[in-house]
């Protein structure tokens, strides 16, 4: 097995269960992320090429209430002991991806703007 391919596989396996029947294939290989997580990739990806093009964030309500689906579709496959499908989990990763790290963007620059106001501002002395 190639040095990169290994090196790859074993970078992955940080983040992603790399289960062979969750994950794409290309030529017979497995890829290093599941199916969900090349979802959760290529949707921040997505973002990442919305930010520079539109120069502003997504709308919050919308992307989090797209982002609450892979939490919904994780507890329905864990209730009625589903395996789902890969099109599904590639669907929600791109949303997640997409919608979830949008909304942990504005929250970050919500918190930033509170901590900004709550700074106690330098006044000049009398004098």
């Amino acid at each position: 097995m190639p040095v990169l391919y290994r090196a790859l596989m074993y970078a992955g396996s940080w983040f992603c269960q790399q289960l062979p029947a969750r994950s794409p294939h290309l030529f017979g290989v497995q890829l290093p992320l599941c199916w969900r997580c090349t979802g959760i990739f290529l949707g921040a990806l997505a973002l990442f090429c919305w930010l520079l093009m539109k120069k502003r964030v997504p709308p919050l309500l919308p992307c989090l209430l797209l982002s609450l689906l892979v939490p919904a579709d994780v507890l329905h496959a864990v209730l009625t002991h589903g395996d789902g499908n890969n099109v599904r989990r590639l669907v929600t990763g791109l949303l997640w991806g997409f919608c979830a790290t949008s909304v942990t963007l504005q929250l970050l620059r919500l918190i930033a703007a509170r901590l900004a106001q709550a700074r106690p501002r330098l006044t000049s002395a009398p004098g």
